[in-house]
């Protein structure tokens, strides 16, 4: 009988026992003991601390701190913290988890028990993530373990991919750096951009020839980096371009505000801040170069194209924009400054068909003659203006082209009014005099007269034409650079 009460005692004790601890657990009394219990354990070990800060002395980001931060949030246990951050993901149903400032992660490795903790410094913006380990588990795991570090990131980088925009700002803290960033969602594609085909397939090629390129460029005892110019006029695609380029290397883009930029040695220390394999941007260069108001000097920007501080970072593309080189000094267009130029004209009856095909599914109509003829007389528009046209217009390709005829001729009267207005008395003998005539009253010529004079233009610039319309120096440049 004893026996049996006490047996019954126990079954009693354990499911009393269950009930309280299912309670418990549900309650932030088990937290709280879990913390305790945390605090005696590390009361009974010696520790070695680790700092990584954000950004070294130089105010170049510190690449070991972004690679601890993206393993960190991989982690299981940032669920487990006492306190983190939900940011939304590349994805519409993507949610990150992201920890927050003074809180501790836990990261078993090896068997060892390590500890993270995210803090800010004294100084504001300065930040830091702080690593905690035994003394006795150092040796044995330290190095290992920060070399799974940078694997992990390596990996979760190459699945992610996601190319990010940086722009500065004029206001940061010299803590926070210079730099503000967002995801770079442009739907830019190599294959996706209307542009000459062959040209298209040269500059895919120079990237990748460039990715592949370190040990060349280090053979050779020069920085591995290469620069393009973009030139053209506005709307005609160069900002797509990039886009398109940055997401063919997977690099983030850099695009610097030069307006924001406080002097030469300004400049310079937003190049130090930027990371290899990235896309520098500075776009209208020209009229930059032409503002006599600007902080920077020419010998600024020089520097900042292939100086000294140039070569502080590598596996980076510079790129430029312009809308004309005509009047840019050959001191900023030489090699070494620019490697590759590339131009992109205003659009002609190749280019439209093109951007038929790509925003009307249209390979060929009736039309399609007419349009030719009115580019065939000097007519033309920006590629941006046709494409913008056609998707307005998208649901009747036959009113789409009528409306593209339309704005053609209404370009080409205006040019020609133009042309008409400005020549005054003083026309050259090379002037088609007779074929355009003002007519009476001032009534523009007819179309008959518009195409002579317009193919008179047209055949003295034919050759010259041929020879720059799509222009890439590819290997030229770099062997007379070599000869220099």
């Amino acid at each position: 009988m004893f026996t049996f009460v006490n047996f019954g005692a126990l079954i009693f004790s354990i499911v009393l026992l269950g009930v309280v601890s299912k309670f418990l657990s549900r309650t932030s009394l088990i937290h709280s003991l879990k913390k305790v219990w945390r605090l005696l354990q590390e009361k009974c070990y010696v520790y070695q601390f680790y700092k990584v800060p954000k950004f070294n002395g130089n105010m170049q980001e510190n690449q070991l701190y972004r690679k601890v931060s993206t393993y960190l949030n991989s982690l299981p246990s940032v669920e487990d913290s006492d306190f983190a951050n939900l940011f939304a993901g590349a994805k519409p149903t993507e949610i990150n988890l992201v920890l927050d400032e003074n809180q501790i992660v836990t990261d078993i490795f090896l068997g060892a028990r390590v500890f993270w903790r995210s803090e800010n410094g004294e100084r504001e913006g300065e930040k830091s993530l702080v690593l905690k380990i035994r003394k006795n588990d150092k040796r044995r795991v330290l190095v290992q373990y920060l070399q799974h570090i940078h694997q992990t990131f390596d990996e979760i980088e190459q699945k992610l991919k996601e190319v990010r925009l940086f722009v500065n700002v004029d206001d940061g803290t010299e803590r926070n750096g210079r730099w503000r960033s967002t995801s770079f969602t442009h739907p830019a594609t190599m294959e996706t951009m209307v542009m000459d085909a062959d040209l298209k397939s040269k500059i895919k090629s120079d990237l990748e020839n460039f990715l592949k390129s370190r040990q060349y460029y280090h053979r050779l005892g020069r920085v591995w980096k290469r620069s393009y110019l973009l030139y053209g006029p506005a709307g005609t695609g160069k900002s797509t371009f990039i886009a398109a380029m940055a997401k063919f290397l997977s690099y983030d883009v850099y695009e610097i505000n030069l307006h924001k930029v406080r002097n030469d040695a300004d400049l310079k220390y937003l190049l130090l801040q930027t990371t290899k394999k990235s896309l520098l941007v500075i776009e209208d260069l020209d009229r930059h170069l032409e503002d006599k108001s600007t902080a920077l000097s020419l010998s600024g920007v020089l520097n900042f194209m292939d100086g000294i501080f140039s070569s502080c970072g590598e596996e980076r593309v510079m790129v430029f924009t312009m809308n004309s080189k005509e009047n840019v000094g050959a001191s900023i267009l030489r090699p070494g400054r620019i490697d590759v130029h590339i131009n992109f004209p205003l659009c002609d009856f190749s280019a439209f068909k093109n951007l038929a095909s790509s925003h009307l599914g249209l390979k060929e109509h009736k039309l399609f003659p007419q349009v030719e003829e009115i580019f065939q007389t000097g007519a033309t528009l920006s590629q941006a203006e046709i494409g913008e046209i056609m998707i307005s217009n998208r649901g009747s390709p036959s009113r789409a082209l009528k409306t593209v005829i339309t704005a053609l001729q209404g370009n080409l009267a205006s040019r020609v009014g133009k042309r008409l207005s400005g020549s005054g008395s003083g026309r050259t003998q090379e002037d088609p005099e007779e074929a355009v005539k003002e007519g009476q009253n001032g009534i523009l010529p007819p179309m008959k007269d518009i195409k002579n004079f317009y193919g008179l233009l047209r055949n003295r610039s034919s050759r010259k034409a041929s020879m720059d319309k799509f222009e890439i120096d590819l290997n030229d440049r770099e062997n007379s650079a070599h000869a220099a």
